[in-house]
């Protein structure tokens, strides 16, 4: 007879010996993830013919988690999240408490962004298929839009880029902008862009213009979304992407009406636009001047006498100001002289200051945060011999329980031939001197017949 505790301690060796100390390639989707006190809480699916056919708890412990993070980066937080499929190295690992479960060593990032370029290649397959594909390939793009519906998130870079370069531009300014906020990155941002797309497609707008700074594959995985890009294929208004990267184009900028590739790109283009309007104006413009001069030829004496009194002023005019160059140029001298001086001496207090705060931090630390890291240390290390306590008074119970004299004790013999067991002799038994130990004696016997069972 067993107690639980025996029967899980003997099965807690028995995960040990057999799988302690090996770790394994595992691919599974998360179905659900928690994080609490820094430790990651993991549910782990596999399926077969669309039907469940595994689930296993598993954990990151936050010491874990942090060397994964300094190895991928912030791609790990697009990749740990419900859904996804993930290339885990684990170690199996069993608890009497909590059970058996799977303790994450580390994470392969590749699979991830494979599977990102898969259903990358799904979404595009899928539009092609049902047609929407060059839907908006096929709108006219006007030459001068001036009335936007900008869609992004305002707390973003690239959000506030676009929106400085097309307010700010030497060529045209006079932009008329309605503004849909929606999230870039994260669980929610595919539902959101959805929704301000439609929003948008209700304002008397020329363009639609979807901004996002430059990020990861992984960070810019929710414009590979296919309701996202459905939607973007059906607007009867032309959509411009203003989405920064470097490398892999997202599905949203193969099907939109023009794709730039940063939000400050796409505040170009649409200047841009204006000014080659513009300058090929003023090209119709530089036509009609010239005509015109050829019908004024007559005035030319007048001009060539406007001409040369014009350089004869503006040679007055240079020599004049000249002068006033020269003061002003040594008057920003002194000036720059002693903002440098009173800026140096700033800068001496500051460093002083540094020094000061420098110290009292270093006394801080000797006096009160090194004490108690002691103090936890000896905490932790109290509660280590507590539990190593426990496992050997374990250990000793099934000792004592497998000793050979208690066995004895219970009524059990030890019969042997020769100091070998019985049991374990073929031969033929007859006349030979058998010795069978008890828990009080001894016994020799010559045996004279053996009858087989």
């Amino acid at each position: 007879m067993y107690s639980l505790t025996q029967l899980t301690k003997s099965f807690e060796n028995f995960i040990l010996e057999k799988f302690g100390s090996t770790s394994y390639w595992v691919v599974a989707e998360i179905a659900k993830i928690n994080e609490k006190g820094g430790h990651y809480y993991l549910e782990l699916v596999d399926s077969e013919d669309n039907r469940t056919s595994a689930l296993f708890s598993a954990n990151i412990w936050s010491s874990t988690y942090g060397q994964i993070f300094n190895k991928i980066g912030p791609d790990l937080l697009q990749i740990l999240k419900p859904g996804n499929k993930v290339l885990f190295s684990v170690r199996i690992d069993y608890h009497r408490i909590y059970g058996l479960k799977l303790n994450v060593l580390g994470i392969d990032p590749s699979y991830s962004y494979g599977e990102v370029e898969k259903r990358k290649q799904e979404t595009i397959l899928k539009l092609k298929e049902e047609g929407l594909y060059d839907l908006q390939s096929q709108l006219y793009l006007p030459v001068i839009a001036k009335r936007i519906a900008l869609i992004g998130s305002s707390g973003t870079a690239g959000y506030r880029d676009f929106l400085n370069k097309l307010t700010s531009n030497e060529v045209y300014r006079n932009f008329k902008i309605k503004e849909f906020q929606a999230s870039v990155q994260g669980d929610k941002a595919a539902a959101e862009l959805i929704t301000a797309l439609k929003e948008a497609r209700l304002y008397d707008v020329e363009v639609i213009v979807i901004v996002r700074g430059g990020g990861s594959k992984m960070d810019l995985n929710v414009f590979n979304d296919y309701d996202l890009n459905r939607e973007i294929c059906l607007t009867k208004i032309p959509v411009i992407t203003g989405v920064g990267h470097e490398y892999d184009e997202v599905v949203a900028d193969l099907i939109c009406n023009k794709m730039c590739i940063t939000p400050t790109a796409a505040a170009e283009f649409l200047y841009n636009q204006i000014g080659i309007f513009s300058a090929q104006m003023r090209s119709a413009y530089d036509a009609i001047i010239n005509r015109s001069r050829e019908q004024l030829s007559g005035l030319k004496d007048e001009f060539y006498h406007l001409h040369k009194y014009l350089i004869h002023n503006s040679k007055q005019f240079l020599i004049e100001y000249q002068w006033q160059l020269k003061e002003d140029s040594h008057r920003m001298q002194k000036l720059f002289l002693h903002v440098l001086n009173a800026e140096s001496g700033r800068i001496d207090l500051l460093k002083d200051k540094v020094k000061s705060q420098s110290l009292n931090r270093l006394h801080l630390a000797q006096t009160a945060e090194l004490p108690a890291k002691l103090d936890k240390l000896e905490m932790l290390l109290t509660s280590f011999i507590d539990q190593k306590k426990v496992e050997l008074n374990g250990v000793e119970e099934m000792l004592n329980m497998l000793n050979p004299v208690r066995l004895l004790k219970s009524g059990y013999t030890i019969s042997t031939i020769d100091d070998i067991d019985v049991n374990k002799i073929n031969d033929d038994l007859e006349g030979k001197t058998m010795k069978t130990l008890t828990s009080n004696a001894l016994i020799s016997s010559e045996i004279k017949s053996v009858k087989k069972n």
